[in-house]
């Protein structure tokens, strides 16, 4: 009995019952990382049984080593995925104004294909009735939403210009001028599309930001409206 236990604990035997131990505890993980980290462990342990036989095992041998590189590439691809997120201060600030509800990660891609665009005072970019081929966002600088009546709208960093027009293929209602010198982030909206074919949730992000700007955008037109009332009764 002594040498039976011993066999199976300390010989060959041993390595294939301590190989099925760590596969146990790795079925038993529950990171994703762990459980790989321990598979390569386990699969590593059974390859010198395999090999110690009377008559070399090489299939199994082939293919435990073939499960172990394929463990050990998702483990650096995941090590990689868990990097954390270094965005420059330009980036950054997009991202606090503008996306801040975006996964970083997603946000890095997306803002990967954007250009900065420097406006100068008086620069007009974007004329009532033009249809955009470009998302555009307010970094820096006094930029004016002019109404057809009139009315100027001031845009704060973080908001879109051209509305919902710029993602609806409709035509602007509205001329967008710089009061002074200011700076745009830009998306051509056919590379968007294409980002986010295969990103529902990042899609779906985008637009929840799109529907935002929209109400704050009315917000602020029922206030000015409300201010043209007033001062109209006012003076009558």
């Amino acid at each position: 009995m002594y040498e039976f236990v011993a066999d199976q604990v300390l010989g060959i035997n041993g390595l294939i019952n301590l190989s099925n131990i760590v596969f146990l505890v790795a079925f038993s993980a529950q990171g994703v990382l762990t459980l790989r980290v321990l598979a390569i462990v386990g699969e590593g342990l059974t390859l010198p049984y395999y090999y110690f036989q009377d008559d070399t095992l090489w299939p199994p041998i082939f293919w435990g080593a073939a499960f172990m590189i394929v463990n050990a590439i998702r483990i650096v691809a995941t090590l990689l995925e868990r990097r954390p997120v270094v965005l420059g201060d330009r980036e950054e600030r997009l991202y606090q104004v503008a996306f801040s509800s975006v996964d970083k990660r997603e946000f890095l891609g997306l803002v990967s294909l954007a250009r900065w665009v420097d406006c100068s005072a008086e620069e007009v970019i974007l004329t009532r009735g033009q249809l955009l081929s470009e998302a555009l966002v307010v970094m820096a600088g006094e930029i004016e939403a002019i109404l057809c009546n009139g009315t100027r709208i001031a845009l704060r960093p973080g908001q879109l210009i051209g509305d919902v027009s710029a993602y609806s293929g409709l035509a602007s209602p509205v001329d967008v001028v710089a009061r002074g010198a200011g700076t745009l982030a830009s998306w051509d909206l056919h590379h968007v599309r294409e980002f986010t074919a295969n990103k529902p949730e990042l899609r779906a992000n985008l637009l929840r930001i799109v529907s935002a700007d929209l109400a704050v955008k009315l917000h602020d037109v029922s206030i000015v409206g409300s201010g043209l009332a007033v001062k109209s009764f006012v003076s009558k």
